[in-house]
């Protein structure tokens, strides 16, 4: 929705179609998108679906909490995360208002580390709201990943209630599973499926800062769950998402198509 200029979208959209029947072959990343292009009157047979993945060199789930959670006031909390981009399709003023509902709680706290072009405006609005059980860091380098994700108990993966966010998969789910962290999700469609085939999370409404802070609730009372939620996510992709099996399958479609 970020263009609205009429022509602008018909001449992306003929130079799509141009991309799809002038390529030997196609890979998208979802099922949704393969399904997308095949209404494009693209035969099947020319797409493969390989989803993205997680490097489990670098994702690998930690024990033991690091002293960046005393000097970010986060030790002995319950921390919901939120790490990624900070842009105008994440909503994140869902977080905020979830915030701002469990602001009572003195033991939960909520991390945002990222940058975008909507984090000034949330940064403003987090010092309006008054919230001090928020902590909004910037983008870190990804070798420091590792040490943030120490301090997460559940992360959080949001983008707005739109038709066109049920065909993408953001990333952040297979990070947060490789990390044995469980995952509250706010997005709908093939995000959504793939949750829930994992048993690594909790489906919530996209944009219900209520429901956000209900389930952050519920997890922050029940350690048990987080476990079993954890373990479940990491075992499913492990199982289905390792970056480097894909990454073999990619180059040998490559090996298929160049023949």
């Amino acid at each position: 929705g970020a263009i609205t200029n009429r022509p602008v979208i018909l001449v992306l959209e003929a130079l799509e179609l141009f991309a799809y029947r002038h390529a030997h072959h196609i890979v998208a990343v979802t099922d949704a998108f393969k399904s997308h292009i095949q209404m494009k009157g693209i035969v099947p047979e020319k797409v493969t679906v390989i989803k993205n993945g997680v490097d489990f060199t670098l994702y690998k789930p930690g024990t033991s909490r690091t002293p960046l959670a005393h000097e970010l006031g986060l030790e002995g909390n319950f921390v919901a995360s939120y790490f990624g981009t900070h842009g105008m399709a994440h909503h994140l003023e869902t977080i905020l208002e979830a915030a701002q509902t469990l602001s009572e709680w003195k033991d939960i706290m909520f991390l945002l580390v990222g940058d975008g072009a909507d984090r000034r405006r949330l940064v403003s609005l987090r010092d309006e709201m008054k919230l001090s059980n928020v902590v909004m860091l910037d983008q870190q380098p990804k070798e420091k990943m590792p040490e943030f994700w120490s301090l997460s108990s559940v992360s959080l993966v949001l983008l707005k209630k739109s038709a066109l966010f049920k065909t993408v998969i953001p990333s952040k789910i297979f990070e947060s599973m490789a990390m044995k962290r469980p995952v509250i999700l706010g997005v709908e469609g093939e995000s959504a499926e793939l949750v829930v085939s994992a048993g690594g999370g909790i489906c919530i409404e996209p944009e219900s800062s209520s429901e956000l802070a209900s389930q952050v609730l519920n997890l922050s009372r029940d350690p048990g769950m987080c476990q079993v939620l954890g373990a479940s996510g990491r075992r499913y992709v492990l199982e289905y998402f390792d970056r480097q099996v894909l990454a073999r399958r990619f180059a040998e479609l490559m090996k298929l198509v160049c023949r």
